[in-house]
């Protein structure tokens, strides 16, 4: 009975356990990004906003007839990172190389969310339209050498906001 019951602790803690954790951070991670992510696309549609606009000016769409009363330099910063989960997967499957989903998923709502910030405080400081967007992007890591398991990813969005 002693040496049965202890197989099964054995087992339990030996091979149970360090999968469901792992598996139980990626389940929760998943949910709680696609809730973002549904929050994000909600706010998003709700926003329309001056990135969709007639106003939105590209190097392939130049407009000529606007003019600018005044400028102002637009700004947005945020920080996102993925699960613990999401992170031992990642590691799993670059053992065996290929694309690293997780981290896409990560990626693009940061570069979404950082737009959609920069397009408040565009409406907020009233502006008109919106030119110049860069986003920039780095990996902030809590050790010296780089090679942090737990590492996420700093946006930094910046534009001209022109009022008119």
């Amino acid at each position: 009975m002693a040496t049965s019951l202890s197989i099964v602790l054995a087992i339990f803690f030996w091979l149970v356990l360090p999968v469901s954790i792992p598996l139980i951070s990626w389940l929760l991670g998943r949910w709680y990004q696609g809730r973002l992510m549904q929050a994000l696309e909600s706010d998003e549609k709700q926003q329309g906003g001056l990135l969709q606009s007639e106003k939105h000016l590209s190097t392939s769409s130049p407009m000529t007839s606007m003019t600018a009363e005044s400028s102002t330099l637009l700004h947005v910063s945020i920080c996102v990172g993925p699960s613990w989960g999401q992170i031992f997967f990642m590691w799993v499957k670059s053992l065996f190389g290929g694309r690293l989903q997780s981290y896409d998923v990560v990626l693009d709502y940061g570069r979404r969310e950082v737009l959609l910030r920069l397009n408040q405080q565009a409406k907020a400081m009233g502006c008109s339209s919106i030119v110049n967007i860069r986003i920039e992007t780095s990996t902030v890591s809590f050790t010296k050498n780089n090679n942090s398991k737990t590492s996420s990813v700093e946006f930094l969005a910046f534009a001209t906001g022109l009022r008119s």
